[in-house]
């Protein structure tokens, strides 16, 4: 029986000798090697035989990346000279490795290029262990090691380092640059972001144009090469590449569809997929994805299509993207790249910056009026609600087929206007006026508003009502209702009216803070039937500077007379005298006398009348004021006065004991 080969690993990886006992441990243990510190008294075959040799070389790689970053490949395990790799290789720090393609893809490298050599050392089966004796089946190695360039590079097994044509011809030839033309190289002809000519002038202590001959000549010396034999594997690589990448293609899934690509060119450290990005002809890199000249065409396409339609279906997007040149399993994540588009239950769909532009779409999707709150929904997003109607109703592609339901303009059918709307326009369909039941029948037929809702909307102030069960518009005067109104009370016999000299009658309005604030106020049927007012009715008005308007829905109401008062400097308690001339309120204000000496001037002040010559002419101007003959006696003139409510001149002329 042959002597069993007795080397430990730290024979084959010097570093292991200089390297913590517990760190060592953590990135080299396995539960089938119970032996402490196994590295430096297990011989290594019988340490493969156990757990493999991939899982060492997976162990080997931890410890080169997080304790021996400083050491060259080299130095870490020197054994790599005897497996074939290139000495400016081994002379490449470990931590050059990592930066460009990050810790995962750095490990992956280290790995498989430590499996290079435990590979190729004997390995023990154990097939039983007892009395300190083992029996082994002992694999031993070939008499002479082969180096690498004794296999074809194509013909070598993946897990090494998978398809080697392209990547050895690269690594080849890129290697044997000097290190201005590899930094060139690296920070210009195969970076993304290029580095200024300038600047990398100055790093070499060259001049600009010097860089540009050597950027020059690297690109001219790679498409020698690859018209040449030396670069055949490399242009065929591109070749394929070309036609598998189509007219867009993720960046992400160039890097997957070959293992190669992630392979790292230690004297560049650069990945060999960064290097095939530069030299292909007829794509770049753009963002996340690879594209040509014809994926611009292509979006402008479907913009041109959207722009039209608004709404795709998904199999139409698809097959126009099939025809354009984007490969089959890539179609959904570019169609989700596009700009202001949402795909939307099999349908991509145009989606626009503001609210109604993506309410429109939505609509066209849908191909169906939509309740608000489905529209809401639809859309979606973080906006508020109130707003959101506000400005649907305003498009004028949108329209209201219900109180609470939307559809396009371009469907055709009822627009929903709003009730007041709605029964202004059925009221001009029908000449102006017509029976509220028929106006009930048509709007409760066409849309969802309740009966009540459209009863109380027509009694309101919007709408004359000319005669019980009738409707109509402002305005309009029906045969049957040219009658004028009459109320139950005349402006005679009405409460705080009071007429002056030249026939012209006023309302008092004793003043309170609401007055003062800007509130309106009812006023009497009486008076408001002297101005001009009737039920149902919106009489416009002139304040002060303003148009305004008093309205009569349940009772008479005159709106603000608060720049009025503002001009008279009134004050809460004093007395202003309102009437209407010309379309034109017109104001006067008395002043609150909290303790009168003169009963009869008194009750002239609360009438808006000057004081008195005499007790006599006192009397005749009130008679007057409150519409009765002067010659009426001062009972009567009392018991009128009663008859209107006017109580507080009854106070004032009735004596008291």
């Amino acid at each position: 029986m042959s002597r069993p080969l007795d080397i430990r690993l730290c024979h084959v990886v010097p570093p292991l000798a200089h390297t913590c006992d517990d760190t060592a441990h953590r990135a080299l243990a396995h539960p089938r090697i119970t032996e402490e510190r196994w590295w430096r008294r297990v011989r290594l075959p019988l340490v493969t035989g156990r757990i493999g040799a991939e899982s060492v070389a997976t162990g080997l790689a931890r410890l080169a990346l997080e304790r021996w970053e400083g050491h060259a490949l080299g130095e870490v395990m020197p054994a790599l000279y005897a497996a074939g790799e290139r000495p400016s290789v081994l002379a490449t720090p470990v931590w050059r490795l990592r930066e460009p393609v990050g810790a995962e893809a750095a490990h992956e490298y280290l790995r498989d290029l430590f499996l290079t050599v435990l590979d190729r050392l004997p390995r023990e089966d154990v097939d039983r262990e007892a009395d300190g004796t083992t029996a082994a089946r002992v694999e031993r190695a070939p008499t002479t090691m082969p180096r690498r360039t004794d296999v074809p590079e194509q013909d070598r097994p993946s897990p090494e380092r998978p398809t080697r044509s392209y990547v050895h011809e690269l690594e080849t030839h890129l290697s044997s640059d000097d290190e201005r033309r590899r930094a060139v190289a690296v920070r210009r002809v195969f970076s993304r972001t290029p580095e200024t000519l300038d600047s990398l002038g100055e790093s070499f202590g060259v001049t600009r144009e010097r860089i540009r001959q050597i950027h020059k000549q690297i690109r001219e010396d790679l498409r020698a090469r690859l018209e040449g034999p030396e670069g055949a594997f490399t242009a065929a690589h591109l070749r394929s590449l070309t036609t598998a990448l189509g007219t867009a293609t993720p960046l992400k899934a160039f890097w997957n569809l070959d293992p190669g690509h992630r392979h790292l060119i230690p004297s560049l450290g650069l990945p060999v997929g960064e290097i095939l990005l530069a030299l292909l002809p007829e794509h770049r890199v753009a963002g996340d994805w690879i594209v040509t000249g014809a994926s611009t065409s292509l979006a402008e396409r479907f913009s041109e299509e959207l722009s039209r339609r608004i709404v795709l279906p998904l199999h139409e997007a698809t097959a126009l993207l099939l025809d354009g040149g984007v490969p089959s399993e890539h179609t959904g994540a570019w169609l989700e790249t596009l700009p202001r588009t949402r795909i939307m239950d099999g349908h991509l769909v145009l989606w626009g910056r503001n609210l109604p532009d993506k309410a429109f779409a939505v609509l066209s999707l849908a191909g169906r009026p939509l309740h608000f709150d489905e529209l809401v929904e639809r859309v979606g997003g973080d906006f508020n609600e109130s707003g959101f109607r506000e400005r649907v109703h305003g498009d004028e592609r949108i329209v209201r087929r219900d109180r609470r339901l939307f559809g396009l303009r371009s469907w055709g059918g009822r627009e929903y206007l709003g009730l007041e709307e709605t029964i202004r326009r059925e009221l001009e369909r029908a000449g102006g006026d017509m029976a509220v039941s028929d106006l009930v029948e048509r709007i409760t037929g066409w849309f969802d508003v309740t009966e009540n809702s459209i009863r109380a909307m027509a009694s309101g102030s919007a709408f004359a009502r000319p005669a019980p069960g009738r409707v109509a518009l402002p305005g309009t005067v029906p045969d049957h209702a040219t009658a004028p109104y009459r109320p139950k009370r005349t402006v005679e016999r009405t409460r705080r009216c009071f007429r002056c000299p030249d026939g012209v009658w006023w309302l008092r309005v004793d003043l309170n803070g609401e007055h003062l604030r800007g509130s309106g106020f009812p006023i009497p049927s009486g008076f408001a039937a002297w101005i001009g007012m009737r039920p149902g009715h919106r009489l416009p008005v002139r304040i002060g500077d303003r148009d305004s308007v008093a309205a009569w829905k349940n009772q008479p109401l005159m709106n603000s007379i608060r720049p009025l008062l503002l001009a008279e400097e009134a004050r809460v308690g004093d007395h202003a005298f309102i009437t209407l001339a010309e379309g034109r309120l017109l104001c006067r204000v008395h002043r609150h006398d909290p303790a009168p000496a003169d009963p009869l001037a008194h009750a002239l002040s609360l009438a808006g009348l000057p004081d008195p010559v005499s007790g006599t002419e006192g009397l005749t101007l009130l008679t007057r004021a409150v519409g009765l003959p002067e010659a009426t006696a001062p009972d009567h003139l009392l018991a009128h006065l009663a008859d209107r409510g006017d109580h507080d001149l009854l106070a004032a002329l009735t004596p008291t004991d």
